[in-house]
């Protein structure tokens, strides 16, 4: 990553580790949810009701808690939560009652509320504006990981060493990323400098707060409805898969799993193709991208065109989340904690209003259109994606026609605004 010290990016890579180690645990649910329910008598619907309340309380606890740390720096909020992860996870793994498991997963959720914004904010701290969506989807490559090997490592670790054991691991892990995040503090406040040192020498990097205001809502509204078009897709593509494709077992599991590999691959390819033609644009053409990709699983009947388009679903799912987050970190000014906060509590109810509009589908049975539903859904993510788009490429039309132009340079500043 070219223009980043080696310390920046080592810091990157942990912030990645943290993100990860506090998102596996939810991840793993669903794998283990059946060796879970067999070894603490609790229902499997009440084992998966729990995510439920998991959603709700980060909802809440995401901008509870960064408003209430706002005059804190995030790396130091980070280093407080991530054991309260791991001893979230150890709770988990000993509850025999459902109302044990209820209040332990709010803890886990309270305590995952504390790590994955406070990364997302640092991580944009740390960089100049010309390299954040780059930095923010490495640091969020710890969250596309952890969703493509929860289930089956819960699978698999609940079938050798057993669900409880396998929370156990997950609180170790947390306290192991706790040493290196531990280890690399002393470099923080220096990158923290440096980082506001490049964005302050970068041209138009000033926007009103007008525009400022406008692009955040924008981008929040995306988040919101991305959350949903994903969300209510997601809850019952296996089923769905089953009944369009005939898939089952391993082939299921490969059909599922070209969704998550292509999700890594786009987090990582799109953060740093939004950096050089900026975040708002790519954030539109993901949208209709995607909105193409989930639709035409509706019209497809064999495992190979279905494999394709969740291929492109996965690639433009999670490819959204590095501009989305650099947009949110660029425009947020002195409100970043709070703000990215509310972001990741719109993503978690977007993800829960999918679902609930995907179950009334389904209750009428209409589970085979169920992509057109979350094609709309792309449609306006695209949508209200590029009305953040003119609002940041007229801002910068405004910041380049107030800026002193020096002699001999006016067509450098005729060139198209990058938005």
């Amino acid at each position: 990553m070219s223009g980043v010290s080696r310390r920046t990016l080592l810091t990157l890579w942990v912030l990645a580790g943290a993100v990860f180690a506090a998102t596996l645990g939810s991840m793993l649910v669903p794998g283990v949810l059946s060796a879970f329910a067999e070894e603490t008598g609790i229902s499997l619907a009440d084992v998966g009701r729990s995510n439920a309340v998991f959603g709700l309380a980060y909802a809440v606890a995401a901008p509870v808690i960064a408003w209430s740390v706002r005059r804190l720096e995030p790396y130091t909020v980070m280093m407080v939560a991530l054991p309260l992860v791991a001893a979230a996870a150890v709770a988990v793994s000993q509850v025999d009652t459902v109302s044990q498991l209820m209040v332990a997963r709010v803890a886990q959720a309270v305590a995952v509320a504390g790590v994955v914004p406070m990364c997302t904010v640092h991580a944009g701290s740390i960089v100049a504006g010309a390299h954040r969506s780059r930095a923010l989807s490495i640091s969020f490559t710890g969250m596309v990981a952890s969703s493509l090997v929860g289930a089956p490592l819960g699978n698999l670790l609940g079938a050798t060493v057993g669900a409880r054991a396998a929370f156990i691991m997950v609180g170790t892990l947390a306290v192991l990323v706790c040493v290196a995040v531990a280890a690399l503090r002393p470099w923080q406040a220096e990158l923290r400098l440096a980082g506001a040192e490049a964005r302050r020498r970068e041209h138009g990097a000033a926007t009103v707060w007008a525009s400022a205001a406008l692009v955040l809502g924008a981008t929040l509204a995306t988040a919101l409805l991305e959350g949903a078009a994903t969300g209510g897709l997601n809850t019952f593509i296996a089923p769905f898969l089953e009944s369009t494709t005939g898939a089952s077992g391993a082939l299921l599991s490969a059909l599922l799993l070209c969704y998550g590999i292509a999700g890594l691959a786009g987090n990582g390819v799109l953060g740093g193709l939004a950096d050089r033609l900026g975040p708002a644009r790519i954030l539109t053409a993901l949208g209709v991208a995607a909105a193409v990709s989930v639709g035409g699983l509706a019209l497809v009947s064999g495992p190979l065109p279905a494999a394709l388009l969740l291929l492109a679903w996965g690639f433009c799912s999670w490819a959204i989340n590095p501009p989305l987050q650099a947009l949110i970190v660029g425009h947020s000014g002195r409100h970043v904690n709070v703000v990215v906060g509310i972001n990741s509590s719109l993503i978690y109810t977007g993800t829960s209003i999918g679902a609930a509009l995907a179950s009334a589908q389904v209750d009428q049975g209409r589970l085979e259109q169920l992509p057109y539903l979350s094609s709309v859904l792309f449609v306006a993510c695209a949508i209200t994606a590029g009305v953040a788009w003119a609002a940041t490429a007229r801002a910068r039309r405004r910041a380049a026609a107030t800026a002193e132009v020096p002699a001999g340079a006016e067509t450098a500043s005729e060139e198209p605004a990058r938005a």
